[in-house]
């Protein structure tokens, strides 16, 4: 990554996805569908990178952790990806497909939280 600019600072790059996982006071546990309507999981927990944000090199401030028992493990969304909200069926929607969530290798867990080097925001119990 050498010569890239980096936002050094932490903070999401989407605060309208994350204003709306707030103010829809989504729950832990809450199904979450991709732009084809497959079922990804249920969300569990939001992680928020410390440093080395940036969108152009998938280097994304927050992230969905949705539990995938398909897949055997959780996936990480980059919170630009969530859609929306939609109380009545209490679902969020994500803005890609399920392909592309595979094909983005969204299921690996991340360096950054893999080395604790994060802040997890809860989801409403």
């Amino acid at each position: 990554m050498s010569g890239a600019k980096l936002n050094r600072q932490p903070g999401p790059m989407n605060e309208d996805a994350l204003t709306l996982l707030r103010d829809a006071n989504v729950r832990r546990g809450t199904e979450v569908f991709s732009s084809d309507g497959e079922f990804l999981g249920k969300a569990l927990k939001i992680h928020h990178r410390q440093e080395d944000i940036d969108p152009d090199l998938k280097l994304y401030a927050a992230y969905l952790e949705v539990s995938n028992l398909a897949v055997g493990s959780s996936v990480y969304v980059p919170v630009e990806f969530i859609a929306g909200y939609d109380a009545a069926a209490q679902q969020l929607n994500l803005s890609v497909s399920m392909a592309t969530v595979m094909d983005e290798t969204w299921d690996r867990e991340l360096t950054f939280i893999a080395g604790a080097h994060e802040h997890i925001e809860a989801l409403a119990a």
